[in-house]
């Protein structure tokens, strides 16, 4: 019962058919109302950069012995975090703001830490200033260990980025920029900033390999923002998707997330990633097919019988398009390495 319970919220989002969530147990709960389920976009983002630097041979211990692999993991770790209390603050402003009430589809397709009565506004702040200082610890960490403020750089931008966009005075989202935040972030910010945790060095060749993933994890945002097209254009929340129209944005997300398998295979032949990665793209490609129709058509009236995620449609089928390229960036970047290749 309870692997699937947690199956079902880190793979779906929802509890178990049949199971009211707020007889989850206390840990299955926290990681449903934070939103778990898409920690692997962060996941990957970051770790490509630790898995980059451990295939390259790049990973250094600072002057005074620290080690590089635990810099490195402590910002993975530190950027997971942050991400858990970015979704629990984006969660908190839009709810201030009258957007996440019974109608919006975020209220809709999961518990919202406020309006299921999951917790008051001051305990959600409460949790979201506990992740964000010890994603900041683990931040400040690295920083003093490798006594390199790019480090810091990397870090303050990453969280401008993400604060700003629901909150003021950025309002990035509202501003059609959120979509560019989240290529930043997810690209070289996360990446780039591991990479650089783990090694004490950047350069652009490293910057360069985070674009893939980058691509397709602004590729699930345009899915999001397709599914609540009509809701936020209501609002007066302009995000980019809703400036572009419904046609457009589909065919923005398929170009995403093409040019992000594109990416992934043309860096593998060209030497940036293992060559193996070439291949393990091009067969998760071919297994994305499915769910890229599915983010190629106009969403269907009504769900089908047991869909667990509506009014969520496009977003899901881009989250599983980008599955297989996860898969070809870790096996691949894995494989490099043991194999020398």
């Amino acid at each position: 019962m309870a692997l699937r319970t947690y199956a079902s919220v880190l793979l779906r989002q929802s509890a178990p058919e049949g199971v009211d969530w707020r007889t989850m147990p206390v840990l299955a709960r926290a990681l449903l109302l934070t939103r778990a389920s898409v920690l692997p976009l962060t996941i990957v983002g970051a770790g490509q950069g630790l898995l980059y630097a451990w295939w390259r041979g790049t990973i250094s211990d600072t002057a005074t012995g620290v080690s590089g692999l635990l810099l490195g993991l402590a910002a993975f770790l530190g950027a997971n975090l942050a991400h858990a209390a970015n979704n629990l603050a984006n969660d908190w402003r839009d709810y201030k703001d009258g957007l996440d009430r019974p109608g919006y589809p975020r209220a809709d397709y999961s518990p919202h830490p406020i309006a299921s009565g999951a917790m008051s506004s001051r305990t959600l702040l409460t949790a979201i200033a506990i992740l964000t200082g010890l994603g900041a610890l683990l931040g400040g960490f690295t920083m003093v260990m490798r006594a390199d403020l790019m480090l810091g750089l990397f870090a303050v931008a990453g969280l401008i980025l993400s604060w700003g966009y629901t909150d003021p005075p950025l309002r990035l989202k509202r501003r059609g920029l959120g979509e560019l935040s989240v290529l930043l972030v997810w690209g070289p910010l996360m990446g780039g900033g591991t990479y650089l945790a783990a090694t004490g060095t950047i350069d652009s060749t490293a910057l360069l390999a985070t674009l893939p993933w980058g691509m397709i994890a602004t590729a699930v945002l345009f899915g999001k923002h397709l599914d609540k097209i009509e809701a936020d254009g209501s609002r007066g929340v302009r995000t980019f998707v809703v400036r572009i129209g419904e046609q457009r944005a589909r065919a923005g997300t398929l170009a995403l997330l093409s040019g992000g398998y594109i990416c992934v295979a043309l860096f593998g032949a060209l030497g940036i990633f293992p060559w193996i990665v070439a291949p393990l793209a091009g067969f998760g490609a071919l297994s994305a097919r499915a769910a890229l129709k599915i983010v190629a058509a106009p969403r269907p009236a009504a769900p089908p019988p047991g869909y667990p995620l509506w009014p969520l449609w496009h977003v899901g089928a881009a989250f599983l398009a980008g599955r297989p390229a996860m898969g070809a960036l870790f096996v691949g970047l894995i494989l490099g390495t043991l194999l020398g290749i």
